[in-house]
């Protein structure tokens, strides 16, 4: 840990050494004045890490230089120990505005002064933490980025597959006559859970979903991907019973064994509705693709998210609330 001290004492700075190299901080770099501790802060290659400044500094005082080092980019955060022998109410007001992090009082206690460096390290350290924490969230969101009628992959498991894949194993067998049934899988109010969430937690519930759906379902005859809007297609073929309503019940209860709110930003677990499309008992390839672009079409697969909708959303109520 890098440690500026701050001090026009020359024994004051002497008993700070001692103190902190006696408590295993001995990367400490001394300045007699606000002016001298200013230009070690412009040219040092490795920020300091923390301060200590004397308050009553001869010139510019120690509340002045705080003030200083909290318009560097890199020092906004830094703990910064404001050292006085004075405790009025106005001066640590001041202080504090400026964006001091805590007080050691003259005469210092050895002890106390090593806590409070350390807790402020902590401080600092978990805000760093947050912030790194934040800006890995924000990335995952824009990295995942997805509208409500996009067909995204699932993550692989038995049975999925991508919703073009799909559609292109079909049209390989485009004129050949095909024993199979199509069921429909729709999130309920899936409208709601993508307006209510992030990107990223869109994705990881359409994508729980389909770990759900691979574990009740006979993955060896049925394919299923995801069609947009909270839609799933599935392909079965004729060795598979298919029970929609039975596979609703099965795979809403999966959902809800293996559900995570923290992942999903959604504290209870979504759930489905399982239809058969109808159709005829043989289908061609071409024929069941038609029907997945088809289903993927229809208005009523679930209420339309067309941009006025979605985009201007927020915009009408912040209109209605200021009675515009």
């Amino acid at each position: 840990m890098r440690i500026l001290a701050v001090d026009d004492d020359p024994v004051i700075l002497d008993l700070l050494g001692r103190s902190l190299e006696k408590n295993g901080f001995d990367d400490i770099t001394f300045a007699t004045t606000a002016e001298d501790a200013l230009e070690l802060i412009e040219v040092v290659e490795r920020p300091f890490d923390i301060f200590l400044l004397d308050v009553m500094l001869p010139g510019t005082s120690g509340i002045e230089v705080c003030k200083r080092l909290r318009q560097f980019e890199c020092y906004r955060a830094t703990p910064v120990l404001m050292i006085t022998a004075s405790r009025a109410r106005d001066m640590m007001a001041r202080a504090f505005e400026a964006g001091a992090t805590d007080f050691v009082s003259k005469p210092f206690d050895t002890l106390e002064l090593a806590t409070r460096i350390n807790l402020a390290a902590m401080l600092n350290d978990s805000r760093q933490r947050e912030k790194m924490n934040e800006a890995a969230v924000e990335q995952l969101d824009r990295m995942s980025e997805v509208s409500f009628d996009e067909r995204f992959d699932l993550l692989s498991g038995p049975g999925v597959k991508g919703f073009y894949v799909l559609e292109n194993e079909m049209l390989r067998r485009a004129d050949s006559l095909n024993e199979v049934a199509l069921f429909t899988v729709q999130v309920d109010n899936a409208l709601g859970f993508f307006r209510g969430s992030r990107p990223a937690q869109f994705r990881a519930g359409i994508n729980a979903v389909g770990r759900a759906l691979s574990e009740v379902i006979d993955t060896d005859n049925i394919r299923f991907a995801y069609a947009g809007r909270g839609a799933f297609v599935a392909v079965a073929h004729a060795h598979a019973e298919v029970f929609p309503a039975q596979v609703a019940s099965m795979t809403n209860a999966a959902l809800a064994d293996s559900w995570d709110s923290f992942v999903t930003g959604q504290g209870v677990p979504l759930t489905l509705t399982v239809e058969r499309l109808a159709g005829p008992p043989l289908w061609t390839g071409k024929a069941v693709a038609d029907k997945m672009r088809d289903f993927q079409r229809r208005a009523e697969l679930t209420v339309q998210a067309d941009p006025y909708e979605v985009d201007g959303l927020f915009k009408r109520l912040s209109l209605r609330i200021a009675g515009v």
